[in-house]
């Protein structure tokens, strides 16, 4: 019994000495489109910055539900998601530590602004969310956009 609790400290203890990965902009971007893979809205809420929950809290109120799940909502549209492996890549900006740029392997370029907030990184506003909705998605629901 001693011997299985000290092998079970011991494969845990690389994971105790880790930074969430919303300590870094790109570490968020990431989270974020994991978050939303995964539809695992509660996360990616907590990943949203002020002014990007603001819009969505006013979607909500417009249709009737929560800022939480006017977000659900909109994530319900992607009907597959694109593969970071194959389509794109996650890369910080060299010329502004708080954006990340998304880069598909055809060549464009977008760029995603985060911002720190109590010392972890948060996607900005909404325009950054949208975007990145936009640029993760394979394929969408056609039907009412933002």
């Amino acid at each position: 019994m001693k011997i299985s609790i000290i092998i079970l400290a011991l494969a845990l203890l690389p994971f105790t000495g880790c930074e969430k990965a919303s300590n870094t902009p790109k570490g968020c971007v990431v989270a974020f489109i994991i978050a939303l893979e995964q539809h695992d809205m509660s996360k990616a809420w907590g990943l949203l910055g002020k002014d990007a929950q603001a819009f969505y809290n006013e979607l909500g109120e417009r249709q009737r539900r929560s800022g939480k799940g006017a977000l659900e909502n909109e994530v319900k549209k992607i009907k597959s998601f694109r593969s970071a492996a194959k389509d794109y890549s996650v890369r910080h900006d060299k010329g502004n530590d708080d954006n990340v740029k998304i880069v598909f392997y055809g060549g464009n370029e977008f760029i995603i602004t985060t911002m720190n907030e109590d010392g972890d990184y948060k996607i900005k506003d909404a325009n950054s969310v949208k975007t990145l909705m936009t640029i993760i998605a394979a394929e969408m629901d056609k039907g009412n956009g933002y």
